[in-house]
């Protein structure tokens, strides 16, 4: 697995051994049926795909753990975890290509080896239905613009305005 982005990059498989990828995708459905039997249910979207990693760092390569670190607590100029590109083949499956750090690192000494137990967990950022959602919308937003007869003027300058105005009439 290769985390990058934000101006670092991780191979797990060069840090680390024992690497465990489990995903997780998590359907919202409602329970429409109420106090019957009935199985009617609302589809309410679909929620990002979450991916687990767990993995054993020689305490003689701490760096792993450092820069593991480092990254879980990037973030970007507004303050927002920092988006990275992950490759493995549990995520090219599942069609996740961008992720963010979600909730924390656990990190510990092994009790019976010389390493650190790392688990965390990474989240999908704009997942693939979100972006086709965010499509959708654009689509729907421009093609409601070009419909209602009206043309935006992204000035305040009373010459542009006034030539948008005389465009408009003719």
């Amino acid at each position: 697995m290769i985390i990058s982005g934000n101006g670092s990059e991780i191979t797990l498989e060069s840090v680390g051994k024992n690497i465990k990828v489990r995903g997780t995708a998590d359907f919202d459905r409602k329970d429409l049926s109420g106090q019957s039997s009935s199985t009617a249910f609302a589809a309410a979207g679909n929620k990002p795909k979450k991916v687990s990693v767990s993995l054993l760092i020689p305490m003689d390569k701490p760096e792993g753990l450092t820069t593991l670190l480092e990254m879980a607590e990037a973030t970007d100029d507004k303050l927002m975890p920092a988006v990275y590109t992950i490759v493995d083949r549990l995520c090219a499956a599942a069609k996740i290509r961008q992720v963010v750090f979600a909730n924390s690192v656990q990190f510990n000494e092994s009790d019976s080896l010389r390493a650190f137990e790392v688990s965390f967990t990474l989240q999908e950022y704009k997942s693939v239905p979100e972006k086709k959602e965010d499509r959708e919308k654009a689509k729907a937003a421009k093609e409601t613009s070009q419909t209602d007869g009206e043309e935006k003027i992204a000035s305040t300058d009373p010459g542009k305005i006034n030539e948008a105005v005389k465009k408009a009439k003719t």
